[in-house]
């Protein structure tokens, strides 16, 4: 291949009219076409690997953002459902102590009312304790008078 540096030092031979050698000049300039031909193919071969890299390297950063968004969106869905289970278990704590005071209030009743009841089964027992003592006070009267 030829370098530009032989074609700065390039010395052609003079013809006898004081110009230079056309064979020389031809067969250089050929060497030149064929060098510089390949320069150029290997160039645009170049060129054409560098347009592929660059369409991959898109390609890749496209894909790149597209599971950098996925993560992201991933990462909020996360982030909505935790904060949405979170919720739901407060609410379920919520209503747990709700109905366990609910409970609680109903135990509570429960016993105001037996409570209640007893004092009233209390007052009949009084109430028929008196009666029968009454009777049995008029039983013995009835015997004493008798006798």
């Amino acid at each position: 291949m030829i370098m530009p540096i032989d074609i700065e030092n390039k010395i052609f031979k003079k013809s006898k009219l004081g110009g230079y050698e056309i064979k020389d000049v031809e067969s250089f300039l050929e060497l030149l076409i064929v060098d510089y031909e390949n320069l150029y193919k290997e160039n645009n071969e170049l060129k054409e690997k560098l347009i592929i890299a660059e369409e991959s390297i898109k390609y890749y950063n496209s894909l790149e953002q597209g599971v950098t968004q996925t993560i992201e969106n991933s990462q909020k869905a996360a982030d909505e459902i935790k904060e949405q289970a979170s919720l739901e278990a407060d609410e379920i704590k919520k209503n747990a102590r709700y109905e366990s005071s609910f409970t609680l209030e109903e135990i509570k009743l429960d016993i105001r009312a037996k409570q209640i009841e007893l004092e009233q089964i209390k007052q009949q027992m009084q109430i028929y304790k008196i009666k029968v003592s009454s009777m049995l006070e008029a039983q013995l009267k009835i015997i004493k008078e008798e006798e």
